[in-house]
């Protein structure tokens, strides 16, 4: 006997705390809705803000790149001009090899002019390979100036 009631006081806690527990009510479904909606506009915010400085910092990237290629144009121009190498095989080798830098060199300003953006990860990617390319060039531009100073 005590058995029943005490499966049928269980199942009436079970029941009231399950009833208690929803919250059926339009006026807190309203209030839910009007804080996902308030959600929605601070996050649109949030994006145009971010697009916004994704923007400008692409802009002062390409900007302080370029100016680099065009240092190493003048650089590049320079030792053309400087070439004392009296051996003409040594000066014909000399202009080959400034002259595949300075193709480098317009190869990359024409990627970063064709760079259309996408999504952050791949700018990332994009800025890590070319800042790499932009230092390699300049790597090299360095080793050909020494090495014209020592002959």
């Amino acid at each position: 006997m005590k058995t029943p009631i005490l499966k049928l006081v269980l199942l009436a806690a079970i029941v009231s705390m399950i009833y208690i527990s929803c919250n059926n009510s339009p006026k807190a479904k309203e209030e839910n809705l009007n804080e996902a909606k308030d959600e929605v506009v601070d996050a649109k915010a949030d994006l145009v803000e971010s697009t916004k400085d994704s923007i400008n910092d692409f802009k002062k990237y390409k900007e302080s790149i370029e100016k680099k290629l065009v240092e190493n144009d003048k650089v590049i121009a320079d030792l053309k001009s400087k070439n004392n190498s009296k051996d003409i095989s040594t000066k014909e080798l000399y202009v080959n090899q400034l002259d595949k830098l300075e193709k480098k060199n317009a190869e990359l300003k024409h990627k970063i002019e064709d760079y259309k953006e996408g999504p952050e990860q791949k700018w990332e990617l994009f800025k890590v390979d070319f800042n790499k390319d932009v230092d390699d060039l300049g790597k090299s531009i360095s080793n050909i100036a020494q090495r014209n100073m020592k002959k």
